[in-house]
């Protein structure tokens, strides 16, 4: 069993072991497909040794989707369990005005803008709950 779960803590989570980026792109959410997983998932990472996580979001964020003007928000911290332990990550709400090429075509195949979450999605439960997440976010700041 995965279990997903927001920290509503000032403490900030060390080490990071994520960085997933919720994309707005024309009205709609902006998913990648992820080559070896086979199912949409939004954009996310490692972040790299000494990197901080918004340098991190900001490089997988680039690197997956080919996003050249955007603009990132921090949303969240959270944790994943999936039966061995706690791993931390942190969620970021992209605003993405423009496109180029996907750098890291070994990884994605292609990226797609979706109304909704998309039937077929890689690691559901944490996609399913961090997607979520992004829209409660979305919806609040648009007030």
């Amino acid at each position: 069993m995965v279990t997903v779960q927001l920290i509503n803590s000032p403490d900030v989570p060390s080490p990071l072991t994520y960085v997933v980026i919720a994309v707005r792109y024309k009205d709609g959410w902006l998913f990648v497909r992820h080559r070896k997983r086979g199912g949409y998932e939004l954009p996310a990472g490692h972040p790299d040794h000494g990197e901080d996580s918004v340098e991190a979001a900001v490089r997988e964020l680039m690197e997956e989707t080919g996003a050249i003007d955007f603009t990132l928000e921090p949303v969240a911290y959270y944790w994943v369990d999936t039966g061995s332990g706690k791993q931390f990550g942190r969620l970021f709400l992209a605003y993405v005005e423009s496109l180029g090429e996907i750098p890291d075509r070994n990884e994605i195949e292609w990226v797609k803008v979706f109304k909704r979450l998309p039937a077929k999605i890689s690691l559901p439960e944490v996609m399913t709950f961090l997607y979520g997440t992004a829209v409660k976010h979305f919806r609040y700041t648009q007030r």
